[in-house]
């Protein structure tokens, strides 16, 4: 569903929704280390052909199960969106983990540009802001415009209480 990736910045309304992927537990000490590991997992191991139920090509970077701020552990996630809970079922047996965007309002920034550079200044801005986190699910999109030549932009969705 590409309209979702058509909200550009501001605050949306979320509805819940589930991406399959491959996951690891982090922290801020070592999520740089963890984070690239992962990515690099995600793409040798050709994740994206063992979701065969998902919705569109989309990557999905989630961040949940978290166990306080930004500075505790929580749980990253690559993968994709899938449709229903069947999809879900496939992966009971497989390295994969499923996990539900939580439906909230997301307050939703642009990271375009050289990445990760981007990224990072775009988190490190969120981080040393006075947004009202929720700290459910955070999440980031890489969509058309990620794959795009000198756009390379990632949409970050930051939950927050309204």
């Amino acid at each position: 569903m590409s309209h979702d990736y058509e909200v550009k910045a501001g605050l949306a309304e979320v509805n819940s929704f589930t991406v399959v992927g491959i996951s690891i537990m982090t922290d801020r000490s070592k999520a740089t280390q963890d984070i690239n590991a992962l990515w690099e997992a995600f793409f040798s191991q050709q994740i994206g052909q063992k979701i065969t139920a998902k919705t569109d090509d989309f990557i999905y970077a989630v961040y949940s199960d978290y166990e306080g701020d930004y500075e505790k552990p929580y749980r990253y996630t690559i993968g994709y969106r899938v449709e229903d809970d069947r999809d879900v079922e496939t992966v009971k047996d497989t390295q994969l983990n499923a996990v539900t965007i939580q439906d909230q309002s997301y307050a939703v920034m642009s990271a375009a540009g050289k990445q990760p550079d981007a990224l990072i200044e775009t988190w490190t801005a969120i981080w040393s802001s006075d947004l009202e986190r929720t700290y459910k699910t955070d999440f980031e999109l890489y969509g058309e415009r990620f794959f795009e030549d000198g756009v390379n932009e990632v949409l970050i969705h930051v939950g927050v209480a309204t």
